[in-house]
C-alpha cells in the first residue's frame, strides 16, 4: 500500500537520497518523485547572515502554503528570529534544521493572515553539497483551517 502521508513521504525521499552521507545534494533534489505535493511545499535558500545567524529566502511556495498562509511569501527574506509573519510558527525551527542536517517534523497551529486558524503539520528537510554544508531547506506542510 502506498503511503499518502506528506511527511512521511517526504522524509522516505530525503533518506532515499541521502543514502550514507550525511544529508542529500542539492543537485539530485527533483520534485517528479512527489509531484503531487509540490503544491504544500516550500523552499528556502540558506545562506550565512551577520553575527552567525543564518538567512533564508523564500524560492518556491507551493499554491497550497499560500492559502495556509494567506500571502504569498515568495522573495521574503527572514532569519530564525523573525517573528510577526503569518506562518512564523512554521519556521520556528528553522535554525536548528539549518545547523542539523537531519529532518524535523512538527505541528501546532497558527492565524494566517484571513485571521482563521490554522492547524498543521510538518517537516523540514535540509538539503546540500557534498561537504555537508546546508544550501536549501524544503517545507512539506499539510493543514485545515479552523
Amino acid at each position: 500500500m502506498k503511503e499518502n502521508r506528506l511527511t512521511t513521504r517526504l522524509t522516505d525521499y530525503w533518506n532515499r537520497l541521502r543514502k550514507d552521507n550525511i544529508l542529500p545534494q542539492w543537485e539530485q533534489f527533483n520534485t517528479v518523485a512527489f509531484q503531487d505535493l509540490w503544491k504544500s511545499c516550500c523552499k528556502w535558500r540558506v545562506e550565512p547572515g551577520q553575527s552567525e545567524s543564518i538567512v533564508y529566502t523564500y524560492e518556491y511556495v507551493g499554491s497550497a502554503v499560500k492559502e495556509a498562509l494567506g500571502a504569498d511569501p515568495t522573495g521574503t527574506v527572514f532569519t530564525g528570529q523573525l517573528r510577526g509573519f503569518a506562518g512564523a510558527q512554521i519556521v520556528h525551527n528553522i535554525d536548528k534544521v539549518a545547523k542539523n542536517p537531519m529532518p524535523l517534523m512538527d505541528e501546532g497551529r497558527f492565524i494566517n493572515d484571513k485571521s482563521k486558524i490554522v492547524k498543521y503539520r510538518s517537516c523540514m528537510l535540509p538539503f546540500g553539497t557534498k561537504k555537508g554544508k546546508i544550501t536549501h531547506i524544503v517545507l512539506g506542510l499539510s493543514w485545515k483551517e479552523g
